[in-house]
């Protein structure tokens, strides 16, 4: 699932939990799945950020690795 698709499920989690006589089993269901698209989501981030902290170009047109933010 993508970040994106990960992001979207989660919304939809969530607006699930907000309505009305959601019945306790899929509350914890759903709140159970909730963790786990937002960890996968969190890994994403994570493996993103990686992937722009490699390589950044200098001034002089070589390329260093710095970590992301600086």
């Amino acid at each position: 699932m993508t970040f994106d698709e990960q992001l979207a499920r989660l919304e939809a989690i969530a607006a699930e939990l907000q309505g009305d006589a959601v019945p306790l089993d899929r509350a914890m269901a759903l709140f159970e799945e909730g963790v786990e698209r937002l960890r996968a989501a969190s890994d994403a981030l994570v493996r993103a950020e990686a992937r722009v902290a490699r390589l950044v170009e200098k001034a002089d047109a070589t390329f260093a690795l710095k970590p992301l933010g600086e």
